[in-house]
């Protein structure tokens, strides 16, 4: 869901460049016509004072989007609350550029009919300009619908052309307004539709059919984007590997059913390890299944791994070709900290970390349980290689049985 919210944030501000220069060009015209006509009129250079003070108002608060439009990377991974606080800080100064249009429509409203039409016309230029944001918020679309439009009628109460159908210009927008907050509900619902759509499509893509769990492709996106924040607040990240034991020989004995019977038994007992919302379990291959837990120290992890494998083994799925009579796992811990690359520019500040290291040493951990025995815990910290030693150590075993 993240996913699909940055996505809008980012159609958001794209938007932001097309609505610059739509703002100004509305603005360039208006002014134009309005210091024209009171020019015109004689009517002395209060209103031209008046047109320049909005026009440099205006014109300041879209180089002020624009710079905030410039700060946002579509391509850097932003948590929920960050989105949030993009999505919000685009509105808010949305909102000032309309509430500065509207003020045009209370303050410079020009006695002339022609040029009330022309305002009038400029003022649902803007509304359709700030369209995109029904990505985000009906609610927020129908703020800037009355920021832009309740100033004018007003104004058009309390200043009256003496024409005889001049209500008719009032009548005319409330009747283009209600039109256009309708079709802005319609489109705002239709989005949503889509999102929901596109989410539960994203849902299944990333949905390993079997265990429910998160598959290979699910479990590689959100590594990348916990290792980037690890990064960024300068916190832990952990990792099992949990590889169900002898699990072929289950699988020949008990048949296929069995066996997805019993990884689906698994990965119902990963929920005692993944309590927090940025925790994640996923199915990494067909017997093996690996467990994401950003900002947990190795001790933690080495605890929750433990947990992980008494589960599995209290649920007593009986495992003929077992020494242990049950199905159990063999879990494989390791742990990094790392830290921004620039900031390892000395000797004693060791190697750089990668996120492919996490993977390796969970893996060489996971080696380590297995030539022990099975149904073990074992652990290794990011950058220590102890495969040679467990290879030795294995071969050593293997000697003593010849």
């Amino acid at each position: 869901m993240t996913e699909i919210k940055q996505e809008q944030v980012t159609t958001l501000y794209r938007a932001t460049t097309l609505g610059f220069w739509g703002n100004l060009l509305l603005a360039a015209v208006l002014s134009f016509f309005l210091i024209r006509y009171d020019q015109a009129a004689d009517s002395g250079q209060a209103m031209v004072y008046y047109v320049v003070i909005w026009l440099a108002l205006l014109t300041a608060a879209c180089f002020y989007r624009l710079n905030l439009t410039r700060q946002f990377n579509p391509n850097h991974y932003h948590d929920p609350n960050s989105l949030l606080l993009w999505a919000n800080k685009h509105i808010l100064l949305t909102t000032i550029i309309n509430t500065i249009w509207g003020v045009a429509g209370f303050i410079l409203l020009p006695d002339h009919f022609p040029l009330r039409v022309l305002m009038s016309a400029t003022l649902f230029g803007v509304l359709l300009m700030s369209i995109p944001i029904l990505i985000i918020s009906l609610f927020a679309y129908s703020v800037q619908l009355f920021a832009i439009l309740a100033p004018i009628l007003v104004s058009l109460l309390i200043k009256p052309d003496y024409l005889d159908d001049a209500y008719l210009l009032p009548v005319s927008i409330l009747i283009l307004a209600g039109t256009l907050f309708a079709v802005s509900e319609f489109v705002h619902r239709m989005l949503m539709e889509l999102r929901d759509a596109q989410s539960l499509l994203k849902e299944q893509a990333n949905t390993d059919a079997l265990t429910q769990l998160a598959n290979r492709r699910a479990f590689d996106q959100t590594f990348k984007n916990e290792w980037r924040r690890t990064i960024r607040d300068e916190l832990p990240i952990s990792m099992l590997l949990v590889d169900v034991d002898h699990f072929a020989q289950y699988n020949e004995s008990q048949g296929q059913r069995a066996g997805d019977n019993c990884l689906k038994a698994i990965a119902s007992s990963m929920e005692v390890v993944t309590r927090r919302p940025a925790d994640i379990a996923a199915r990494y291959s067909d017997e093996e299944f690996a467990v994401l837990l950003p900002n947990t120290t190795l001790d933690n992890a080495i605890v929750l791994g433990e947990r992980l494998r008494t589960t599995v083994e209290q649920l007593q799925i009986p495992h003929p070709a077992s020494k242990h009579g049950v199905v159990t796992v063999s879990v494989g811990v390791a742990c990094c900290t790392p830290e921004m690359e620039e900031e390892k520019d000395t000797p004693e500040k060791g190697e750089i970390m990668f996120p492919a290291m996490l993977i390796n040493a969970a893996d060489n951990a996971l080696f380590l349980a297995k030539q022990q025995g099975c149904n073990r815990v074992a652990e290794q910290k990011c950058g220590e290689q102890r495969l040679a030693f467990v290879l030795q150590k294995y071969a050593k075993k293997e000697d003593s049985r010849t």
